[in-house]
């Protein structure tokens, strides 16, 4: 990845390929490696997946500097999932995952991609 285009490119195809009802993603570009993504992607069920992305290129990876994935269905949160440092004996600290029970548990950094098959996973659960 030479620059923070083709991760919004990535992203946007992501989204366009999540099978949504309806979706919306901004990108602001900060600098030639650097940017922001927040988007809602909207389910067939009504249920939703808000997202924000804080970006940058690390030689050609892309490093997440923040970011937050919350599910919500019928106008309670399923998960969310986030970077915020407030967890500090987490085995995988500072990413962890915040559960419908209300227990917070430790979770490796995830991708849109891995988020959005984690809800289709849901779906068939039901």
């Amino acid at each position: 990845m030479r620059n923070i285009v083709e991760y919004f490119d990535i992203i946007e195809s992501v989204v366009a390929h999540s099978g949504s009802e309806d979706a919306e993603v901004s990108f602001e570009q900060t600098s030639q490696t650097s940017g922001m993504v927040e988007g809602f992607v909207n389910f067939y069920d009504g249920s939703r997946l808000e997202f924000t992305e804080v970006v940058y290129l690390e030689g050609q990876h892309p490093i997440k500097k923040w970011y937050r994935y919350q599910y919500i269905r019928e106008g309670n949160a399923v998960f969310r999932y986030d970077n915020a440092p407030h967890y500090p004996d987490l085995p995988d600290f500072p990413h962890h995952k915040h559960t419908a029970e209300g227990e917070v548990v430790s979770a490796t950094e995830p991708t849109l991609g891995r988020i959005l098959r984690e809800i289709v996973d849901l779906f068939t659960a039901d």
